[in-house]
């Protein structure tokens, strides 16, 4: 569960450290007073995208950190162990913007947003204010359906065998297309295999080809060079460096006296003298090696020049040439006998379609189980929310001739009667925005139920209700919070109440800046807190009165 959040800088907030509890917490405050500040701040912790604008003004960097007991997520201590970023039984992230970056760390590591999103999935889940509009896309009552079937293994198998088979329609229609297009294809394939093959050309023969054309070429003038080498290494009669280290190694010697510096430059002088014949004996092995050969020179050229032509010709590198020639040898053997090829492409092809198929079916029989499981729940909660008689079903239609995705070959929709004996329709046409806001509040309320997700934040899911449908909704979101630890941002006083503990929002404002602050709410500060929600700004006894009684209502 989220044990505290802590804010600096961000938008109106200056400093705040918000300690949080279990159970179900609301937090009331007037319109524009920062709500919604407090959700930003968070979100930026789950992995949002930075908004550098957020950043208070005069502050040069706004930082936002939520800490959060594990003790009781599995999932998220195998997590961390895995990313090596363990700890104990508590989880801090902590995300900072400023200067044109956004950095984020779990636990102190430095980490990528991917993994800080991954990670808050398994912690929290926010619910937002507008989630009913989704209710209207058909990808929503997909993904609403997958979730609530806890099918993941099986959704990215599905996934994993349509992306094979579709890559390998793809290659039969390339071999279609080829054998199409092949006569035309194979001459200039033949063509260029020809000319390529009779280059007939080594590996690595461009490269040894070049050293050998540049020894021929400076032969003379690497000869004289040797040759002059040779000549103060051994030669010269008068000096040459073997005789002067050796006239050098016979004066120390005389020395009548031996220090161990002495033998030390003695020892070097007879390294220098040894290191010196071998050097000659190598430089005389190199100069045995070098001929003056034009004609050699004159075949090495010629070959450079036939690789230099054909590269240029074929559009690549000298040393790609040979590369090149298997390539083309490759898709000209294919082209030999493009109907076996075909044939092939065709014959996996079938197998991986067969294959995606029927996970697609599982899939399918997973998520109508669900569907039955989610539409019966949901139904359920309707008549408290002065929805006597409405249902909702999910039509959903096993298509495989005509529909094959990375999501299966499911037509889904979520239809909906919102009075009895009327027939269910496309949600978007049958339900008014209050309904909308009803059905959405009673289908998350279900799937959070049944999650394990120990955090849930709603963000005025209560939006479009009131009186009596307005105490159900804070009824349901009050018993949820004995299961797991609920957040909720409320205009409603029904719903406000009925929380274990309330939080304040409030904006001081001043002729220069603004600033917003949150307070824990306890006892006659709660009772004006929510004789305000009810009866506006003037709060009068008898709103007073109707506030006690909401809040004598719970029992903790």
């Amino acid at each position: 569960m989220l044990t505290n959040l802590s804010v600096r800088n961000f938008t109106l907030v200056d400093r705040l450290d918000l300690p949080l509890e279990a159970g179900m917490t609301t937090i009331t405050g007037e319109t524009g007073a920062g709500k919604s500040i407090l959700l930003d701040a968070l979100s930026l912790t789950l992995g949002d995208r930075a908004d550098f604008s957020r950043i208070r003004s005069g502050a040069d960097r706004a930082e936002v950190s939520a800490q959060f007991d594990i003790a009781d997520s599995q999932a998220a201590k195998d997590w961390l162990i895995e990313q090596q970023l363990d700890s104990d039984n508590d989880c801090l992230l902590r995300r900072t913007i400023g200067n044109g970056k956004s950095s984020a760390w779990i636990n102190g590591h430095l980490v990528t947003l991917n993994q800080m999103r991954e990670l808050a999935e398994m912690l929290i889940n926010i619910h937002s204010q507008h989630e009913h509009q989704a209710l209207t896309k058909s990808q929503y009552h997909r993904q609403l359906l997958d979730q609530f079937a806890k099918h993941p293994d099986l959704l990215k198998s599905v996934t994993e065998a349509y992306q094979s088979w579709h890559e390998a329609s793809l290659q039969v229609a390339h071999l279609r297309s080829q054998l199409d297009e092949g006569r035309e294809r194979l001459e200039l394939l033949s063509f260029q295999v020809e000319e390529l093959t009779a280059l007939n050309i080594a590996e690595d023969e461009f490269s040894q080809l070049e050293q050998e054309q540049k020894q021929l070429a400076n032969a003379e003038n690497i000869l004289s060079i040797l040759g002059q080498l040779t000549s103060l290494l051994e030669e010269q009669e008068d000096a040459n460096l073997e005789s002067l280290l050796q006239h050098s190694l016979s004066l120390t010697d005389q020395l009548p006296v031996q220090t161990s510096r002495l033998a030390e430059a003695r020892e070097m002088l007879q390294s220098a003298a040894i290191q010196v014949e071998e050097a000659t004996a190598t430089i005389r092995r190199e100069a045995d090696n070098i001929e003056l050969d034009p004609e050699r020179l004159a075949l090495v050229e010629e070959r450079l020049s036939q690789i230099f032509q054909l590269s240029r010709k074929y559009r690549t590198t000298p040393e790609e040439l040979r590369h090149l020639t298997q390539s083309l040898e490759a898709e000209l053997a294919q082209l030999q006998n493009p109907e076996a090829a075909l044939q092939e492409a065709e014959k996996e092809e079938k197998r991986l379609l067969e294959h995606f198929l029927q996970l697609s079916e599982q899939l399918s029989k997973s998520r109508k189980a669900a569907a039955t499981r989610l539409t019966k729940e949901v139904n359920s909660h309707f008549d408290s929310l002065s929805m006597k008689g409405a249902e909702i079903i999910f039509k959903l239609e096993f298509k495989p001739d005509e529909i094959r995705n990375i999501w299966g070959s499911d037509q889904i929709e979520l239809l909906v009667r919102t009075n009895p004996g009327q027939p269910h329709g496309a949600i978007s046409r049958i339900a008014s925005g209050g309904e909308l806001s009803r059905i959405s509040l009673a289908i998350q309320v279900v799937t959070a139920q049944g999650g394990q997700t120990p955090t849930l934040v709603f963000d005025e899911v209560d939006v479009g209700i009131g009186g009596a449908t307005a105490d159900t909704v804070g009824t349901l979101l009050r018993d949820l919070g004995t299961r797991a630890q609920i957040i909720c941002i409320t205009h409603l006083a029904q719903v406000a109440s009925k929380g274990h503990q309330q939080l304040k929002v409030s904006k001081q404002t001043s002729s220069d800046t603004a600033q917003t602050q949150i307070e824990k709410l306890e006892d006659a500060d709660r009772v004006d807190e929510v004789a305000r929600m009810l009866g506006g700004a003037k709060i009068s006894d008898k709103s007073r009165d109707n506030a006690r009684e909401l809040l004598d209502g719970n029992h903790v």
